[in-house]
């Protein structure tokens, strides 16, 4: 079953899925996210000058007293000891930049941990709070470069203590030990708040600070993010014997921290401590028993990582139930030593002499998801399903292809943790990195010293003996590797690298061009290839298209994005096949046979609407009620016609809609004088696509005239008024179906006949409004729905793939807003084997989920026996919420485990989907 074909069955709304036991939802479709505003240069280059001035982002040194006074930095200033504080004063610049946001030079020393934690704003607080810790340990101090030598300005007796009543604060709220668990031990690792502890981030952070100022020491800082290991030391003191004075002190301070690391106190002293005083906690005697016995006695590296992964996950599950707040503080303390001990058995694992069985192999991966999970990156519903794929692997003989999906499952782990820290730190990220780029890796750097790290190592060696057995191996830049991609549309192209697009310019990126995202964009245009960092949507209205027209998109492990950044610029051939195996690799006159005539084929897609099928005598609006898939390319499009055919079997599970069909559009629009001439907009627009079809392909005289008659045809049907007696039948309509005393939303869905056609879906390139509230606003909104196939980025993608262009036409579905607490979209196949068995469903929490690029639940959901098989969980931070007063609002997500649980799948009761097509 080719492409095209299995997307035909896409059902863009969840209404679909109602037949398998969801709550009625009208609003799937997409929504334009505003795009975030350009950061000022001013405020970058603040930072720059903070970084060497003297007091930084401070003004002058005060004292901050308990009843509120600022007063000059005298002893005792607020009266007695212990009633105030004395720290920095914040500059103007550093007021401005947290008016704008951006919270830099956070002091923690005052702060009313109880407070802070109960506001509704720490949430999204404390991210940058931490994002910020990061920067100033990885970039020499970052803005506090030259302040940290400004005496009185931070009091670091007092930065710790504060942190730590945070930290217990925190550890007392149900969602810091559960949806927020990651944040909560994040916390732990970069706030001070006891001992100053060696812990591999510092490591990392010390040599890329040393990376930064020379770049002879880069080769042993991608050593030691990469492959790090006790012997590391030596190599940096080799490097300080030839550095330069100053390089050499850091180097020297570098080589120590490792030995610290590595020579850390054993785990068994740190869980004996931790016994005496965690020994009234019901909840730890058990784990901490069984990991004093184990720690115990003599143990080899592949004991000890297996035994601290599951000291790691009985910890993380232990938590909630312990009572006392100082006490949850030391579990998160005793978590972060298990997970040091796990990194030095994983490090003594990968230097140890000899070659590990499949068997060994399969085993670290196993203590690695363990880990994963006592570390936060993935929860239990992630766990439990790649137990049952260790379960699988678990026999005497697997069979190639069964081993082979196995690991494709294993595969999706760290894809999973990457997702998990973007939940939690992507917004606090994305802020930063407006004025700050290095913010940008931060989960980069919480990756490469999680158990990620070896557990990715592990697969890779795994994987490519795996594919090694098939026959087959992915390819990287002439270096094979065996995990890292993961593929989501397959496809061929060659263009140029862009590595590190400029996100704030979409608009500008080349149809030649082979893009890295770090995430699924909603307002892609026509790119020869497509790499996304994370997991991506397969389900996306961009991944969708991508596929139709045989564009190739990858998720690509964030792992890998160094060795990519490499090749920016250059030209590169990006392959994916339908088995799932990518290449990555220079272009070159070897790969001129390669994209023959069946690769431009299927990239060189055309489509031709059924201009037979149209009606459009039909000029009055259509009760949903009344439309059947039949009227689908015929009065209205798929949407309005298939919801149409859904609401005839289950009239109570969809909402009320109006249909206003073709034929109105062509009355209102196109039968209307051109410029108040003797021609019709519609014969002025089929002599205009003549012209163009008769102008050289390609050339840039076909661009303008295109753009020209694209903008003109835009502002045409945007600024056209339907009349008065368009108004009052729809008034009318609207009353019939809604009720005479209706005030609420409608969503306003474009449901054009070039859609969900053989050869192209068109999916989301057209306009929904989300819930427009007000007659004149819905009249208004109808005439920018109808607009929208002509914007520049629908154009982009339709036109060079479409004959008779002139025939688009628009219908409108009005649907009546129902608030949902789940939404998303359903391809009735599996969308990557064709198996028309098993559903592909994504899906978010609120309206418009799983389509516009967000990282959605995505599940395979096999309809014969109701099981489900998980490809990710929901990792988007915001959902939408429909307004009274119209419009949506971006609240947080509750942060479920699971969205569409079997709860809401039943067997058998999808079997009517394939009738509905």
């Amino acid at each position: 079953m080719n492409t095209s074909s299995r997307l035909r069955s896409l059902q863009r709304t969840l209404a679909a899925l109602l037949l398998c036991g969801l709550a009625a939802n009208p609003s799937w479709a997409a929504t334009a996210a505003a795009p975030a505003g350009d950061a000022s240069a001013k405020h970058r280059a603040w930072l720059v000058e903070m970084k060497e001035q003297p007091r930084g982002p401070f003004a002058a040194i005060k004292w901050f007293c308990r009843d509120g006074r600022v007063l000059p930095p005298k002893d005792f200033s607020c009266a007695k000891r212990g009633e105030g504080w004395q720290h920095g004063e914040w500059s103007e610049r550093t007021r401005e930049l947290r008016a704008q946001g951006y919270l830099v030079a956070n002091l923690l020393a005052g702060l009313d941990a109880d407070k802070a934690v109960a506001d509704p704003a720490f949430g999204d607080q404390l991210p940058m709070w931490l994002v910020e810790r990061f920067l100033i340990a990885t970039d020499d101090g970052w803005i506090l470069r030259k302040a940290r030598f400004y005496r009185g300005a931070i009091q670091e007796e007092d930065e710790r203590e504060a942190a730590r009543k945070l930290l217990i604060a925190m550890s007392g709220k149900p969602e810091w030990t559960g949806h927020r668990f990651v944040v909560l031990r994040t916390g732990a690792q970069l706030l001070p708040h006891g001992a100053d502890d060696a812990s591999a981030q510092k490591v990392r952070n010390m040599a890329q600070a040393l990376a930064d100022r020379d770049a002879a020491f880069q080769p042993l800082r991608v050593k030691i993010h990469g492959t790090p290991d006790a012997s590391d030391a030596k190599a940096v003191r080799d490097y300080a014997g030839k550095a330069s004075a100053a390089l050499a002190t850091q180097a020297l301070a570098l080589a120590g921290e490792i030995d610290r690391v590595y020579a850390a106190r054993p785990l068994a002293q740190t869980l004996a401590e931790a016994t005496r005083k965690l020994g009234t906690e019901k909840a730890l005697t058990a784990p901490l028993a069984e990991a004093r016995a184990d720690f115990a006695k003599p143990l080899d590296a592949g004991q000890r990582l297996r035994s601290s992964a599951r000291l790691l996950a009985q910890l993380r599950d232990a938590l909630p139930a312990v009572k006392l707040g100082a006490n949850r503080l030391a579990v998160l303390d005793l978590s972060l030593a298990a997970e040091a001990e796990h990194f030095r058995a994983a490090a003594d694992l990968r230097s140890a002499a000899g070659k590990p069985t499949r068997a060994d192999l399969i085993g670290q991966l196993q203590a690695g998801a363990d880990a994963a999970y006592g570390t936060g990156l993935i929860g239990r519903r992630q766990l439990d399903e790649l137990g049952r794929t260790f379960t699988s692997l678990a026999v005497d003989e697997v069979a190639l292809g069964d081993h082979l999906a196995a690991l494709r499952t294993l595969g999706l782990l760290p894809g999973w943790g990457s997702q998990t820290l973007r939940l939690h730190f992507g917004e606090a990220m994305d802020k930063f990195g407006r004025i700050e780029p290095m913010a940008e890796l931060f989960v980069q750097d919480l990756l490469r010293g999680s158990p990620l790290l070896f557990y990715s190592h592990g697969l890779d060696t795994l994987s490519r003996d795996a594919n090694r057995l098939a026959g087959v191996q992915h390819s990287l830049l002439g270096r094979e590797i065996g995990a890292g991609f993961t593929a989501l549309n397959p496809g061929m192209a060659r263009g140029v690298l862009h590595a590190a697009p400029d996100m704030k310019a979409v608009d500008a990126f080349k149809a030649d061009g082979i893009y890295v995202l770090p995430e699924t964009v909603s307002d892609l245009p026509p790119l020869a290839g497509i790499m996304t960092a994370g997991a991506g949507n397969p389900l996306s209205h961009v991944q969708l298209l991508a596929r139709n027209l045989g564009i190739p998109n990858v998720a690509v492990d964030p792992s890998l994005l160094p060795e990519l950044r490499k090749a920016d610029g250059r030209r590169i051939v990006l392959a994916v096949s339908r088995a799932g195996l990518v290449e990555v690799n220079e272009d070159g006159p070897r790969w001129d046979a390669v994209f023959g005539k069946e690769t431009q084929a299927e990239q060189n897609v055309m489509f031709e609407p059924d201009v037979s099928k149209l009606d459009l005598s039909r000029r009055d609006f259509v009760s949903l009620r009344d439309l059947r898939a039949t009227d689908s390319g015929r009065i209205v499009g798929p949407k309005a016609a298939k919801l149409g055919q859904l609401m005839s079997h289950f009239p109570d599970r969809v909402a009320p809609g109006v249909g206003i069909p073709f034929g109105l559009y062509r009355e209102a629009v196109l039968d209307r004088p051109y410029k108040g001439g003797g021609k019709t907009v519609y014969q002025w627009m089929v002599e205009s696509f003549r012209q163009l079809e008769a102008l050289p392909a390609g050339s840039a005289e076909a661009a303008r005239f295109s753009e020209t008659l694209r903008a003109e045809i835009f502002d045409i049907v945007s600024r056209s008024d339907p009349g008065p007696r368009f108004r009052e039948q729809l008034r009318a309509a609207m009353v019939r179906e809604f009720g005479a005393s209706f005030n609420g939303g409608v969503f306003i869905r474009s449901d054009t006949n070039v859609e969900d056609l053989p050869g192209f879906t068109g999916a989301g390139l057209n306009l929904t409004l989300f819930n427009i509230v007000g007659f004149d606003a819905i009249v208004k909104g109808i005439s920018e729905v109808w607009a929208s196939p002509y914007t520049a980025r629908a154009w982009a993608w339709r036109q060079s793939h479409m004959k008779g262009p002139e025939h688009v036409y628009p219908a409108v579905l009005l649907l009546r807003t129902v608030p949902a607490d789940v939404s998303g979209v359903m391809i009735t196949q599996d969308v990557d084997s064709g198996d028309a068995g098993v559903l592909s469903v994504s899906v978010n929490e609120g309206v418009g989920g799983a389509v516009d690029g967000q990282a959605a639940e995505s599940v395979r959901i096999d309809r014969r026996s109701a099981g489900v098989r998980l490809m990710a969980v929901a990792t988007a931070p915001r959902r939408l919420v429909p307004l009274a007063t119209g419009g949506i609002a971006k609240r947080p997500v509750s942060g479920a485990d699971t969205l569409l649980g079997p709860a809401r799948v039943v067997a058998g009761a999808c079997d009517a989907l394939p009738h509905l097509m």
